[in-house]
């Protein structure tokens, strides 16, 4: 003889079954909740089922430097404050030497983001290269006269070596070979008249020549005419 279940125990099995039923799969009743237990304040607070691991090391970004920047413009773009460069140069140290020298496309280390140290600002500031010191102004030199080509300063006084030649010098122009006649415009030691000087050849005037020159000049002109040309001095 079967045992007799009662109307009551029946409808109970029948709930729990429906129930099964409305739950889903058992692999979803297995499955951890994705919320943690209810914070004191009464609100659950969702858990990542997939936590991320924190790296030991911290690596800092990088950026490449491009055309125009400075250390204080990419300051500014990392941390919003260009004196923040100074902690910028300290990570780059080893390979920017001079901090007011960086090279476009150069990959720079941007470290995270702190208040400035007083000994990197101050080493910061010592890598800076000093501006060379002022030259010494130049001291202005005084323009000598200028002379003629192919002339020799002139000597103070010159009397010539004897005879005729000595006594022309005397008569002529005392020994001065930089001496003008105002009235003729005859100069030198010999008071050539500037046609005669040319014709002989020489250029410039007389008086501005050498003592070499204005001989030479003599000695021609006694090889075409003698002494006349000193005729009213006395000549020879």
């Amino acid at each position: 003889m079967r045992p007799s279940i009662s109307r009551a125990a029946l409808v109970t099995v029948c709930a729990l079954f429906a129930a099964l039923i409305a739950t889903g799969p058992a692999a979803a009743r297995i499955t951890p909740a994705p919320f943690a237990a209810p914070s004191p304040g009464g609100v659950s607070v969702p858990v990542d089922p997939h936590p991320v691991l924190l790296a030991k090391h911290y690596t800092a970004p990088m950026i490449i430097v491009r055309h125009g920047d400075t250390l204080t413009k990419i300051a500014k773009r990392a941390c919003h404050h260009a004196r923040w460069w100074p902690e910028l140069w300290w990570a780059n140290r080893k390979r920017v030497h001079n901090p007011d020298l960086i090279t476009v496309g150069e990959k720079l280390r941007v470290p995270a983001c702190a208040p400035v140290k007083q000994g990197h600002a101050a080493a910061a500031l010592e890598a800076i290269p000093k501006p060379p010191p002022p030259a010494p102004a130049a001291v202005p030199v005084a323009a000598s006269p200028p002379q003629s080509a192919g002339t020799a300063p002139v000597t103070a006084s010159y009397s010539g070596s004897a005879g005729c030649q000595a006594h022309i010098i005397a008569d002529e122009s005392g020994g001065n070979p930089t001496a003008v006649n105002p009235a003729s415009g005859a100069g030198g030691l010999y008071q050539f008249l500037p046609s005669t000087w040319a014709a002989l050849g020489h250029s410039g005037l007389p008086q501005n020549a050498s003592v070499a020159e204005q001989n030479q000049a003599y000695y021609q002109q006694v090889a075409l005419s003698g002494y006349t040309a000193w005729a009213a001095s006395g000549g020879c």
